[in-house]
């Protein structure tokens, strides 16, 4: 029996029908573009600007915002642009952007800034209003080096342009961080202004709702447990994820896969670590070697044992018999087990928990025992 119902809602690209733990956020955007789009000057263009990591919903947001302004006023479009999409130059940008929105004023001789002012030509004569998201800004502006970028150009279209009314109403600009500030001239700041958006990263109970409802609708019932939600909830919160949404839901995707191609039928917990020891992040072979001896044989014990329980952790008396038993059939000295598990702690192969248990990171616990147990007899 498979365990997905619809894959594609756990695409990154999939926009959700609505945006939990980002209320906030969305409505605050959504009156700053709406001061533009609603505006009583001719000239008046609403500004804001996005910052977030990755993961923590931009994209999405802004998505969204645009669909809502799109279905509540006829009159309005709104244009997405991934700036890392794009070499530097701003005219291979405005080419994309008349092309799409006025192709009748398209022409690949001309320059940026003859594109620019036929879009808004354009506009005029269609009496159709545009909002513009830029993705990705701060690729954009890093990659351009000291040449000129899009941001002075639209944050101040009623000074380079003489075409009233200016019928590009809004403008977002997308970061991931602050130090956007630090690329940028100072008029290209002060054209910027205030209106800032700032997207915090999730805590594990905001990813936890959110990957639970994405769940839902792209799993079977009863094929994805509270349990394994809540691991890939902890794992993503924490570093070197740090609240990526988008990498909890590939995790989801990925894991479900691996289900299938085992013929079962629900998702456990080692489907997860799999999909995580096959990510970026994971722990090569040659970290494991470098591992002590006793380091190794803690750290397979704790796999053993959380295989077993088939949950995200297990009790440190419980690793501790594993490891005992391993050490006295191979011959091995059983003291140190305390030590060699907070140093694997420090490392990040574990976590220890409240309770007097202890949590297997970003390992596939089945991985784990193979690459171990061939190292600890080859040892």
């Amino acid at each position: 029996m498979p365990v997905f119902v619809d894959r594609a809602k756990l695409s990154s690209s999939h926009l959700p029908n609505k945006l939990i733990h980002r209320e906030k956020e969305k409505q605050l955007l959504t009156n700053l573009i709406l001061s533009g789009v609603e505006r009583s000057s001719d000239s008046f263009v609403a500004k804001a600007v996005i910052i977030g990591g990755v993961g923590a919903g931009k994209t999405t947001l802004c998505l969204m915002v645009g669909r809502e302004i799109e279905r509540t006023h006829k009159e309005t479009k709104h244009l997405y642009v991934n700036l890392r999409r794009f070499s530097t130059s701003r005219v291979s940008i405005y080419r994309h952007i008349v092309k799409t929105i006025s192709p009748e004023a398209y022409s690949p001789s001309l320059s940026a800034e003859e594109l620019l002012e036929n879009l808004l030509l354009s506009l005029k004569q269609s009496r159709e209003k545009l909002f513009v998201t830029f993705d990705d800004a701060d690729y954009h502006v890093s990659a351009s080096k000291g040449r000129e970028t899009i941001i002075y150009e639209f944050t101040r279209l009623h000074e380079i342009s003489d075409t009233r009314p200016i019928n590009v109403v809004a403008v977002v600009f997308v970061f991931r961080d602050q130090s956007y500030g630090k690329l940028l001239d100072r008029p290209e700041i002060s054209s910027l202004g205030a209106n800032v958006v700032s997207l915090p990263p999730y805590n594990k109970q905001q990813i936890f709702d959110i990957i639970s409802e994405r769940a839902d609708e792209a799993f079977r019932k009863g094929a994805v447990s509270h349990d394994v939600l809540e691991f890939v909830a902890e794992i993503v919160s924490e570093p070197p994820y740090s609240g990526d949404v988008r990498f909890a839901l590939d995790l989801l995707l990925y894991a479900g896969n691996i289900a299938e191609s085992r013929g079962l039928d629900v998702v456990k917990i080692d489907d997860v670590r799999r999909a995580v020891s096959e990510s970026s992040y994971s722990f090569s072979v040659a970290e494991l070697a470098e591992l002590p001896e006793r380091m190794k044989a803690v750290l397979l014990s704790v796999a053993k044992s959380v295989l077993r329980m088939n949950t995200s952790s297990a009790a440190v008396a419980e690793v501790r018999k594993t490891y005992e038993m391993f050490c006295e059939i191979h011959g091995l000295p059983g003291s140190g087990f305390e030590k060699a598990l907070k140093q694997l702690a420090l490392l990040g192969y574990v976590r220890m928990l409240d309770g007097g248990n202890v949590e297997l990171l970003r390992v596939d616990a089945r991985r784990l025992i193979e690459v171990l147990g061939k190292l600890l007899k080859n040892g």
